[in-house]
């Protein structure tokens, strides 16, 4: 299996990856342990390999990203796999998420790292050299510590998609340790949800409280604490609540939940608490996803991608010399992003908001969004019928509209230029919603006690207030239930793009809808060089199964185990 390999560690040239058959060795260079011992240059391609099969965010499926799976986005290229999602095209052999093998190596990675470095000491430099004693020590300490992160990371990755998996805690040997490997069957949900933040506990009272410019990427305390934030999040939300569930594999069976949801608000106000003198809500939201080489205060945990203009290619508008058209954000999305004045929702039953219906929005929606006769890399963007990112050339948007967020803005892709990217994996406005979302609750929207002393509605209030957001306030005086519908709101536009909506309608028991249902568009026609009519349109129906609640546990792993793990329902 993935989850078991051969003792010894793969020397890897970057941080390249492969993906092998769940049960079986792998054919690689292996060095030692006494070997690891002995040079230290072996130790940070051994760290490295922990890191390779973290989420990519973006580009993280084909050319295209878990947003296209839901009503965020629509791909436009057909022959994309994400595709496959939306048609129902996807079961127990085969699926366009390899989650469980990539969680599965990176956790082997992370135990590898600790097991073969159980015993080093560099004690031999302790006399000879004590600098490099120090910094060997050090390093080595620092390093074990992030394999307590990862292991947690990787472990919600699978959890969140398929509810209790089997927990590998040590690194076992196929050949060695067949008997135990054939026994591992799927942990209960509550044992994943301890494992998860007891690692999470263990890397935050370890690691480091803040990263050098030259380690930006490694975890931190803050990480390791906003990871225990959102795993106590999702597992206090529907679908791992179900009321009559009796499988303590597929969720909770007891009726705590408001004790979980007391868990959820206190693990994120730890992370909170960190403000200002770690963490601090950037100025600029959009400057959020264009950070380029530099460190912002907001991010909690990040990937850092390096000069590419590989997302620019696969995003810009086709009626840019270079650009492919991948990703286009729907009608849907572009519909929550509010009224700027009040608050209210946008409505195209007024006649003045259809005629313009992108005035007096919120201001995220012109960062995140590229919408008709707007001005972006040095052109006003024609989507309109006709124009020059409108129908009907090939590979226009399908929706009405083109995407913004994390594209940086002009690069000359004839020319190749490139810019630095990122991943924001947790940041600062995340937990904050997280912290408002588990207060209401647990208490509804205005509770405070002496010890979360900030309610719901201030929080989700504290991220409406970014200087170039401001958005007016959620009032005083709101139902959980109003508060609720206006939270989950908040979430998809706060965090649109970041790879949230997906999982959150799925653990709302949303995913009829929103990951089904219709996809909706807008149909685009000039009228004169001021003047537009805007029609919706339905662009496509997606298919979406109850069954689809949770992934299935992938056919190979079932048969393998001898019917030990066993299959999540209806699949």
């Amino acid at each position: 299996m993935n989850l078991y390999k051969n003792a010894g560690i793969l020397i890897i040239a970057g941080l390249c990856c492969c993906a092998c058959d769940f049960t079986d060795p792998e054919e690689y260079t292996f060095r030692s342990a006494d070997q690891i011992k002995s040079n230290m240059n072996y130790l940070p391609p051994l760290r490295a390999a922990a890191y390779v099969n973290l989420p990519q965010g973006y580009n993280s499926i084909g050319r295209s990203w878990m947003a296209a799976a839901c009503d965020e986005a629509e791909e436009v290229t057909v022959s994309e796999r994400i595709q496959n999602f939306n048609i129902g095209n996807w079961n127990q052999y085969t699926n366009p998420d390899s989650a469980w093998i990539k969680s599965y190596a990176g956790i082997r990675e992370a135990n590898n790292f600790t097991q073969l470095t159980n015993d080093v000491t560099w004690e031999e430099f302790r006399l000879s050299n004590p600098t490099t004693y120090a910094d060997r020590v050090y390093k080595t300490k620092m390093w074990r510590n992030e394999m307590f992160f990862l292991r947690a990371f990787y472990y919600f990755e699978l959890v969140k998609r398929y509810a209790g998996v089997p927990l590998v805690t040590e690194k076992l040997d196929v050949n060695k340790d067949a008997d135990k490997i054939m026994k591992m069957n799927r942990a209960d949900f509550s044992e994943c949800i301890q494992y998860i933040t007891d690692q999470c506990d263990t890397a935050a009272n370890k690691l480091v409280v803040t990263q050098l410019l030259a380690d930006a990427g490694a975890p931190t305390k803050g990480a390791a604490l906003a990871l225990k934030a959102r795993t106590l999040l999702y597992a206090a939300s529907d679908l791992f609540n179900k009321p009559g569930n009796n499988n303590p594999v597929l969720g909770y069976t007891d009726n705590n939940r408001q004790q979980r949801w007391i868990k959820a608000a206190e693990a994120a106000w730890e992370v909170i608490k960190m403000a200002p003198a770690t963490y601090q809500l950037n100025s600029s939201y959009s400057a959020l996803f264009t950070l380029g080489s530099a460190q912002n205060k907001e991010v909690i945990f990040e990937r850092r991608k390096g000069l590419l203009n590989t997302f620019e290619e696969a995003n810009y508008s086709i009626g840019f010399n270079g650009g492919g058209t991948g990703t286009c954000p729907t009608q849907n999305l572009v519909d929550a992003y509010e009224m700027k004045s009040d608050g209210s929702a946008f409505d195209w039953n007024d006649p003045n908001q259809k005629a313009n219906p992108y005035t007096g929005r919120d201001p995220r929606l012109a960062m995140t969004v590229v919408t008709n006769n707007t001005t972006f890399n040095g052109r006003v963007v024609e989507i309109w019928e006709g124009g020059k990112d409108g129908n009907p050339i090939y590979k226009t948007s399908k929706t009405g509209y083109y995407l913004k967020n994390y594209v940086i803005p002009g690069l000359d892709l004839t020319k190749d230029e490139k810019s630095y990217h990122q991943w924001i994996y947790f940041r600062l406005a995340e937990m904050y919603l997280n912290y408002a979302e588990a207060m209401n609750e647990a208490y509804g929207p205005d509770y405070t006690d002496g010890t979360l002393t900030m309610s719901a509605r201030d929080a989700v209030n504290t991220v409406r207030n970014r200087s170039d957001v401001k958005m007016p306030e959620f009032p005083i005086g709101m139902t959980p239930g109003e508060f609720r519908t206006k939270l989950r709101n908040e979430r998809r536009v706060e965090l649109a793009f970041e790879d949230h909506r997906y999982w959150d309608v799925r653990r709302w028991n949303l995913g009829a809808s929103a990951i089904g249902g219709n996809i909706n568009g807008v149909k685009v026609a000039k009228v004169n060089d001021a003047e537009f009519n805007y029609t919706p349109f339905v662009v496509e129906t997606r298919v979406f199964e109850p069954k689809m609640d949770l992934y299935p546990v992938p056919a190979d792993e079932v048969i393998k185990s001898g019917g030990n793990i066993k299959q999540n329902p209806n699949w």
